[in-house]
């Protein structure tokens, strides 16, 4: 039987630390070097944050499991594949905190992992064969066959999935044509076997909703989207991969700890793992989590030739999912008051990170949002684990945002972005919450959005002007973008620079003075350019005097939108 084991054979992209080329390297070789390497360096940011949360349920699963010196904690019973066999799940929260912060610890100071994520490897072998008896985030034929409709069955030859739709840069379904394809058209179906493994794990993330098989329910059932498809994603970036990977690697939630059996899906038994999906139960640990199906696929082989059939399974419930997923902010409905993910949109692309700032970090008076349990474990090991300390975070967001249909849910836009701030800023410690930096810079990010709509503001004149109040919004909108444009660098840094130790007011008043700059600068290169017609202006109606008079010009709106930004500035002083 033909074997493409992904422990051993190389799959994954990466970037070398110290020439920064690209290597293709497996399971295996990334976790025994992952120092020497800089980040994952796949074909979308989307797709390396794929594989990076299944190299995080990978080392989630072994180190809540065995220790540094790979002993099994003396609350589990493991099995000779190192698989939980029965556990103590009333083992005190706070035995539970210390001893697998010692673990985290030690491997972090040892700057590498143990033997024992390598025995676990080795021990599981037949769970990571994309051709195996278990085919790796596949299912067997006979199984598919036992999950769908008779009429959907492998020999019918319906419910395949093109390797065009698969491929998330082609998107392409059998009904549109993806012009702007980064492939021909001959070689939009075609894939090199590492690809495919690529696509297969980022597909089970980031699925539409065009496939039309689903798997046999009792009740009426939706195919669910791929559950990274459903996040504005939040996760930490160290200087290498080995600190990217410990960064997020949570053993425990640092809200509240307790025991909580690791089952990445390739565990799971199959028959369980439907049965629980149809039920819509939600996993209740990190590492289901990550690796989630949205989608039973089976491949049929015809000479090196793949046929892809998939069948959807329902989604389950998002709501309050917080301690369940790491990488993810949240946002309240206030219908119902519970979180859930803040999915993106595509009106939000380009919107940076720092303008989202209160949903990554916890802003005292702040309901609206809920800290991601990623930031939160930062958090734990600054000022609890006392690591971190004057160091960097640097926080990163990379996805896909669909076109919004209800019936394709089709990629329109990748997105990836970045925020970076000093540790002790992001977590400070000051007493007086009021006066601390996160909830200081929340002050920052409101007044920039406040000068901001006063642009925009400006900019819905300007349009009245030219075109009339039917076109002012659709021109004020495309043009708004420009002063956030000229605005995200410089703030992005003014934060970089930020430290424990400076002085708040300064610091504040310090890039007030920036900002009233930037709005300034942005105003004066629009009017560089300018018509007759913004001249003339808009005529009021016709006074009792009979005269007409300006109602408004662009140089009135200019004179509102520099009052404004003093008003907005000299509110803030107040």
């Amino acid at each position: 039987m033909e074997s493409y084991n992904l422990i051993t054979e190389p799959w994954i992209k990466v970037l070398d630390g110290k020439t920064n080329s690209e290597h293709m390297v497996s399971i295996k070789e990334l976790l025994q070097n992952a120092s020497d390497y800089r980040q994952l360096a796949g074909e979308m940011h989307a797709q390396d944050l794929a594989i990076l949360r299944l190299l995080e349920a990978i080392l989630t699963t072994v180190y809540t499991r065995v220790d540094q010196n790979d002993e099994e904690y003396e609350w589990v019973t493991l099995d000779k594949q190192m698989h939980v066999q029965s556990y103590d799940d009333e083992i005190e929260g706070s035995t539970l905190l210390q001893v697998l912060t010692k673990t985290w610890n030690a491997l972090y100071k040892e700057g590498s992992f143990s033997e024992a994520v390598f025995d676990y490897l080795d021990k599981n072998k037949g769970l990571f064969d994309f051709f195996g008896d278990r085919p790796f985030y596949q299912v067997t034929a006979e199984q598919y066959d036992s999950f769908v409709p008779d009429n959907k069955k492998i020999a019918k030859g319906s419910g395949t999935v093109d390797l065009m739709q698969i491929n998330r840069l082609i998107s392409q379904s059998g009904n549109s044509v993806a012009i702007f394809a980064p492939k021909s058209a001959n070689r939009k179906n075609k894939l090199t076997l590492d690809e495919l493994v690529r696509w297969v794990i980022t597909y089970q993330n980031f699925t539409g909703v065009t496939d039309k098989t689903k798997v046999k329910a009792k009740e009426k059932m939706s195919n669910s989207r791929g559950w990274l498809y459903t996040l504005n994603p939040v996760y930490a970036q160290g200087k290498n991969l080995f600190e990217t990977l410990m960064l997020n690697l949570l053993l425990f939630n640092p809200n509240k700890p307790a025991y909580t059996q690791q089952r990445p899906v390739w565990e799971e038994d199959l028959g369980e793992y439907v049965k629980r999906r149809l039920s819509q139960v939600k996993p209740d640990n990190f590492a289901e989590t990550y690796t989630v199906w949205s989608r039973l696929l089976h491949i049929e082989w015809q000479d090196g030739t793949p046929t892809i059939f998939s069948a959807g399974l329902p989604a389950f419930d998002s709501a309050n999912a917080y301690d369940i997923e790491p990488m993810s902010t949240w946002r309240m409905n206030k219908k119902d008051e519970n979180y859930y993910p803040a999915t993106r949109q595509l009106s939000s692309i380009g919107i940076a990170m720092w303008r989202n700032f209160g949903q990554y970090v916890d802003i005292e008076g702040h309901t609206e949002s809920r800290e991601p349990l990623t930031v939160a474990w930062l958090n734990y090991l600054k000022t609890k684990n006392k690591l971190l300390n004057q160091q960097m975070i640097n926080l990163h967001t990379s996805g896909i945002i669909s076109n919004g249909g209800a019936t394709s849910l089709m990629p329109a836009a990748e997105f990836d972005d970045n925020l970076r701030i000093e540790a002790d800023v992001l977590f400070d410690e000051t007493e007086d919450r009021k006066n601390a930096w996160p909830q200081r810079i929340e002050e920052m990010v409101d007044l920039n959005q406040e000068v901001g709509r006063k642009y925009y503001g400006f900019l819905m004149e300007v349009g009245r002007i030219r075109f009339g109040p039917q076109g002012a919004a659709d021109f004020a909108g495309r043009k708004s973008q420009t002063f956030y444009d000229n605005l995200n660098e410089p703030f992005e840094n003014w934060l970089a620079n930020l430290s424990g130790g400076d002085d708040r007011d300064k610091q504040q008043k310090f890039w007030k003075k920036q900002l009233k700059q930037i709005a300034l600068r942005t105003l004066d290169d629009f009017l560089e350019i300018i018509a007759p017609r913004d001249i003339s202006g808009i005529k009021a109606d016709k006074s009792q005097s009979g005269t007409k008079s300006t109602e408004s010009n662009i140089f009135i709106a200019a004179n509102k939108y520099r009052a404004g930004i003093n008003k907005a500035l000299n509110k803030n002083e107040k």
